[in-house]
């Protein structure tokens, strides 16, 4: 057995000192293991016993060294004994009793955490064979279950399983990623769509940075062929280029009351106007441009749907799943809940890098516009100077020549007499 080395260590001064030299010495006896089946070579034989009082007593004497920083009157008036402690000294106590106790035990190194792939997903850059395979994305389904489409797909059998090859997945993940950035950068409508149970929070995290749309529940069969009888009554919002929502100005809004009062509302003060521009109803649903389907099987509805009106699709390919029912295809382990998450938080970043990408292009042009408006103002302006300049000398030739004609002829008048 592995022997346990536990070590009460303490950095600064601490009031929970007798605290935990009374909890120390309660545990003594749980380090009396045998080293034994130690690993180590040079681990100690027999009984390993760690003299808890003793380390105590170092970590006190180590603690007792004075300070050169100097005490402020607060924390030397929270050491008189008898006097209640207010608020602000009772969370320092607390926060020092934290620091004091996570020295204590062992520290963990680098180690999964199951949240990251939602919260903070890898870009598609960082796409490596190890996280692949960590996630379990390789592993497919028995061999009696495969689809003949997925022999290019598949690397290997092992215990009567499909194994995907694992440069397969990572190289049709990049491509996918490069089809969502680029439908993101220009504009276009994603929905992410995931309705097993656990893929939820995924999906709703990968829409909100593409800014795009999630189906998690059920998809409606018709959504796509019948969106008008579905989707009609829903009023379309119009939105700029940088996903904002353009906002109505006072002259538009008082001309939509008066079109609206003409309409056969009689009392204008009463009509409520949105402050953003609105599309008629008759304009009709709008399709999206990409969707991410992360289990084909269930959805088969949507993508006919979307194959019959030439919507390109995303999908994650298991070895029992026809390849040729999605546009991009993914082989992937569908079934392994880390491995979708890690896939669709890979298309999610893709989507956030491609609306950024949108962000400085759109940044750019206004800023060339702007320096084409400059430009524009200051050849206009020295346009104008010279117009200027060339009308002043034009006056002042005709002046020079006209008061040059006076002085002839007042010369020819004193000549005549």
């Amino acid at each position: 057995m592995i022997p346990r080395r536990v070590v009460a260590r303490s950095s600064q001064p601490s009031r929970l000192l007798s605290r935990y030299t009374l909890c120390l010495c309660q545990h003594r006896s749980l380090s009396t293991e045998t080293s034994s089946g130690s690993s180590d070579p040079a681990a100690p034989k027999g009984p390993l016993i760690v003299d808890f009082e003793e380390q105590v007593r170092l970590a006190a004497s180590e603690s007792s060294i004075p300070s050169t920083v100097p005490r402020t009157p607060s924390q030397i008036q929270s050491q008189i004994p008898g006097k209640p402690l207010t608020k602000l000294q009772e969370y320092q106590h607390l926060k020092a009793a934290k620091r004091a106790s996570d020295e204590i035990g062992a520290i963990l190194g680098e180690h999964y955490k199951p949240h990251e792939l939602i919260t903070n997903p890898p870009s598609p850059r960082d796409i490596t064979l190890e996280l692949l395979l960590a996630s379990g994305a390789h592993l497919g389904h028995a061999t009696a279950l495969w689809n003949p489409g997925n022999q290019r797909f598949i690397f290997g059998i092992r215990q009567g399983i499909h194994l995907i090859s694992l440069d397969v997945i990572a190289a049709h993940l990049r491509r996918a990623a490069k089809v969502v950035h680029g439908v993101s950068k220009n504009g276009g409508i994603i929905i992410f769509v995931g309705t097993r149970d656990g893929q939820e929070r995924a999906v709703v995290e990968a829409a909100k940075r593409a800014k795009g749309y999630h189906v998690t529940e059920r998809w409606v069969p018709g959504t796509i062929t019948n969106k008008d009888q579905l989707l009609g009554d829903q009023k379309l919002r119009v939105l700029n280029h940088l996903d904002q929502e353009i906002r109505l100005t006072e002259k538009q809004r008082l001309l939509l009351k008066e079109k609206l009062a003409a309409a056969g509302n009689k009392d204008m003060d009463k009509l409520k106007v949105q402050d953003t521009v609105q599309l008629p109803d008759g304009y009709g649903a709008v399709r999206p441009d990409l969707v991410v389907c992360l289990n084909p099987l269930e959805n088969k509805t949507m993508l006919q749907e979307c194959a019959q009106y030439r919507i390109p699709t995303i999908g994650i390919i298991d070895t029992d799943v026809d390849p040729t029912c999605v546009t991009y295809p993914i082989p992937a382990n569908d079934d392994s809940l880390r491995a979708v998450q890690l896939i669709v938080g890979v298309l999610g970043r893709a989507g956030q890098e491609g609306r950024l990408a949108r962000y400085e292009a759109e940044a750019d042009n206004a800023e060339k516009l702007e320096r084409l408006q400059r430009r524009l103002e200051e050849s206009n302006r020295i346009r104008d100077e010279a117009v200027a300049t060339t009308q002043i000398q034009k006056d002042a030739e005709q002046a020079a020549s006209e008061s040059r004609q006076h002085e002839l002829e007042q010369e020819s008048l004193i000549s005549n007499r």
